[in-house]
């Protein structure tokens, strides 16, 4: 007696097998027993207990024969094992004679399904054999090009050469140069896809080896007259990153051949180096033909060209970066413009000794703990192969923020799509019932998916079959086998270019009060070991206001102050002169007296005040200004550095809003400060220089000075009644501004478009409501606050400072007017705003 103990399959893991026995009866195989989920898929489900090989295998006879001739080899007593290919699947099956005193009296066969692993075995044998194949051609090629490039180069040497011949030289060198740039691409990323590039990450001096590239490919822009501007932050005595340092090189050598070769004639490209929390952020720019933002995941499709690019390239190049970025654990990105240019970002991490401990942007929490957000992103995989859906699933199942559904045809993909909303699309080329063409056509029509980023999966990996892809409206292309990183890192990285955070850009439009380049305050932090090292010291501070009354000052002197406290300096005194100059140096007077080692502050009066400053310099006191400096104040010696708003931007802000609040035409009027003000001569500067530039057909009929924020509303009313078909009116900041809706209104004058800088209680409560106001640049205060602190970090540090450093302008309109308060004022909305903006449908 024998007892067949059925297959247990361990937790988590599908299974997908069968046991059977069979004994031998009159020269004929017959089943004695079965058992498994893949009866019904070999057998429909048919009980095969009593029947032979040749009942269960009718449609396929031969198939029959092969398989009754295994099972004689089991019966005669051997272990057999075999592979059969019946009905689309692949099976192994392995059968053990059982023996009674000597003699066989059945076999117990079990039997899977591989059809998953032959087809990994088979695409991985492919990958291999064209990675052998290419390394083969790599040394075919190698080797003529050798002869072809040597000889070339040697008779470019000779000085007898007529100018036609050294042309026909020159145009053999590039030729040359150019396949073997191609040979080299080509052969990299066949080794990444397989897994044969090795790469050995070390601490990497990233300065050095950008400066070694730019040496190396400024012989080429000097050609097209094009110059390289290097900017670094100062601030970091040392650049280190975890790289491998000749792929680095490699990666910054194809952007910068790649920002010159698509540039203009006396073009600029910009090569810019920062900080960013744990990572060295790297941007390469260039003032060039640029591109539209929907081939920003294109570019680094396998040899895809840019649309009515006419330069020579193979479309490798950044396919290539990326992988190779990706492989040390960084990222890349690109933003750029039709006409002006690109942007390439680089993102790769730091050693742990220089990770941030503090950095501007972030909301600084003393004692509080870290709460990370996860969106979850929901994905539609439309594929009709069984396999390839399992493949897919069990990618990204063990990944917490992707919810997958799955439809095996494009008709259950359409329903889906017009029941729920889908953030991603994996799109197979080749449907039973529709082509993938014809498919993306009709969702990017679609009301409901047509925001929806969709990535094409397909067998086919000829660059024709790519390029038709991605020229028909695919974010992206991947091609099968699937390379399970390179799979991840895709959807990763369609899905942030596809799905916006409303942040403010890095770039400053404003120059110090003294001429001084701006740096932006996303450059400043402080790392863990800086932190260490400030808090050892026990270091005190001090803050003296102009005005501490309103909420632009308050918001500014928590974020100093909150930051202090995570960096264990003790804030000792906060004062607030009332905008009176007298009581602001009997302020600094005492301030002073107590020791602190820095002093944080903005003057009522850049002259009357500077005799206090300069006493508090020399007494070794460390000063941050706000917005200004006092008068005769030198950087480097007086002073560490100026921090504020990017006002120009703010002021290009306004203007912008107001050019499409009038659809480009119209005139208007501007309410100017008349005091001789940095902040907001740059703001009204700005918004005078956007309108003429941009605006052609807006014409600013009157200019009306203003000598305080109480003027606001006898101007405005001035105006309307020498210009009583105005159509919109810049104020330049927000306090003057709410006068300005006071007499608009008294005017009956409900349709005037008015904009401003400075996002105030009042005029964000009239733009909730949808009336005057709509719209204005906003300060950060709270995050000035922040720049502040991590600069007096750096005096304490010994660390030099930039002169000027400026925080990004920030668009508010009514449509992210939730989002702008909370960025602004680090708290929650007021409940009268939140109840406008219900009220109105936001």
């Amino acid at each position: 007696m024998y007892t067949i103990a059925e297959y247990v399959s361990k937790a988590n893991r599908e299974d997908k097998g069968m046991i059977f026995t069979f004994l031998k009866r009159n020269q004929q195989f017959v089943y004695s027993y079965s058992h498994g989920p893949l009866l019904d898929q070999i057998h429909g489900g048919q009980e095969i207990t009593g029947k032979t090989v040749f009942d269960m295998y009718k449609d396929a006879p031969d198939l029959a024969h092969v398989i009754h001739e295994y099972y004689e080899m089991a019966w005669n007593g051997e272990y057999v094992e075999y592979e059969i290919h019946y009905r689309d699947k692949e099976y192994l099956t392995s059968l053990r004679p059982v023996a009674h005193q000597g003699t066989v009296s059945q076999v117990v066969g079990i039997c899977t399904d591989i059809t998953l692993q032959k087809e990994q075995e088979r695409k991985l044998a492919h990958a291999m054999a064209r990675s052998d194949f290419l390394s083969k051609m790599s040394h075919e090629l190698r080797t003529p090009l050798n002869g072809i490039l040597g000889f070339a180069q040697l008779l470019e040497l000779e000085e007898d050469l007529t100018d036609t011949q050294y042309d026909f030289v020159q145009e053999i060198l590039n030729g040359g140069r150019h396949l073997l740039e191609l040979v080299n691409e080509v052969l990299d990323l066949s080794r990444i896809e397989t897994g044969n590039l090795k790469i050995a990450i070390t601490e990497v001096e990233l300065l050095t080896v950008l400066q070694e590239c730019v040496k190396i490919v400024k012989p080429m822009a000097k050609k097209k007259n094009i110059t390289i501007d290097v900017q670094r932050d100062h601030s970091n005595a040392t650049m280190r990153v975890l790289a491998d340092p000749v792929r680095l090189k490699q990666i910054f050598l194809n952007l910068l051949n790649n920002a010159i070769k698509y540039n203009r004639e006396f073009g600029k490209v910009y090569l810019y180096c920062h900080q960013e929390g744990d990572h060295q952020v790297i941007q390469v720019e260039d003032t060039g033909v640029g591109f539209s933002a929907s081939e920003y995941n294109k570019v680094f499709v396998p040899f895809y060209r840019i649309e009515g690019s006419k330069e020579e390239g193979t479309g490798i190049g950044l396919s290539l970066v990326k992988q190779l970025v990706n492989l040390m654990d960084g990222k890349i990105s690109v933003t750029s413009t039709k006409g002006k240019g690109s942007n390439f970002k680089v993102t790769l991490p730091v050693p742990p000794n220089l990770k941030t401990g503090v950095r501007w942007g972030e909301n600084v929490e003393p004692d509080g703990t870290d709460m990370e957000k996860t969106d979850v992103y929901r994905l539609l995989y439309i594929e009709d192969n069984e396999s390839n859906i399992h493949l897919v699933q069990k990618i990204l199942n063990p990944q917490p923020a992707y919810n997958l559904l799955v439809a095996r045809t494009a008709k259950e993909g359409l329903s889906l799509l017009a029941q729920e909303k889908v953030d991603l699309i994996l799109l197979d080329i080749n449907l039973p019932d529709m082509d993938g063409y014809e498919m993306i056509d009709i969702i990017r029509a679609s009301d409901a998916a047509k925001d929806a980023a969709v990535i094409a999966v397909s067998s086919m990996a000829a660059s024709g079959n790519i390029q038709q892809a991605l020229d028909r409206g695919f974010d992206h292309y991947v091609t099968k086998p699937i390379n399970v990183k390179g799979f991840l890192n895709v959807i990763n990285d369609v899905l942030n270019n596809t799905i916006h955070q409303n942040i403010p850009d890095a770039r400053i439009y404003s120059t110090g009060p003294h001429g001084e380049q701006a740096v932006s305050a996303k450059t400043l932090q402080l790392s863990l070991e800086d932190l260490k090292k400030i808090n050892e010291k026990k270091y005190r501070a001090a803050i003296s206001m102009h005005y501490a009354g309103n909420d632009w000052a308050r918001t500014q002197v928590e974020g100093l102050t909150v930051t202090f406290e995570r960096m264990g300096i003790e804030v000792i005194a906060v004062t607030n002169a009332e905008f009176n100059w007298e009581k602001q140096v009997a302020d600094i007077d005492e301030i002073v007296a107590k020791k602190p080692d820095i002093l944080v502050s903005i003057p009522v009066d850049s002259i009357k005040t500077a005799k206090a400053y300069q006493k508090a310099a020399q007494s070794g006191i460390k000063l941050i200004f706000m917005e200004n400096t006092p008068e005769g104040l030198k950087h480097g010696e007086d002073y560490v550095s100026i921090v504020s708003a990017d006002h120009y931007g703010n002021g290009e802000e306004s203007a912008h809003i107001m050019g499409e609040q009038l659809k480009g035409r119209g005139s208007i009027g501007v309410i100017y400060y008349e005091g001789d003000f940095f902040s907001t001569r740059q703001r009204t500067t700005a918004f005078e220089k956007t309108i003429k530039e941009h605006y052609p057909g807006i014409r600013i009929v009157e200019r009306v000075g203003i000598k305080g924020p109480d003027g606001g509303e006898e101007a405005t009313a001035g105006l309307l009644d020498r210009h009583p078909d105005l159509n919109g009116l810049f104020v330049v900041w927000d306090i003057p501004a709410e006068g300005a809706m006071t007499a608009a209104r008294k005017a009956g004058r409900d349709d005037l478009v008015i904009t401003t800088t400075d996002l105030g209680i009042h005029v964000a409560l009239d733009m909730a409501r949808d009336g005057l106001i709509k719209g204005l640049g906003a300060q950060l205060p709270y995050q000035q606050g922040v720049a502040e602190a991590i600069l007096a970090g750096y005096a304490l540090l010994g660390r030099q400072a930039p002169p000027y450093v400026a925080v990004p302008a920030l668009k508010v309109t009514q449509r992210n007017m939730l989002e702008a308060w909370k960025l602004v004022y680090n708290m929650e909305v007021p409940e009268r705003i939140q109840n406008a903006l219900q009220e109105k449908g936001r």
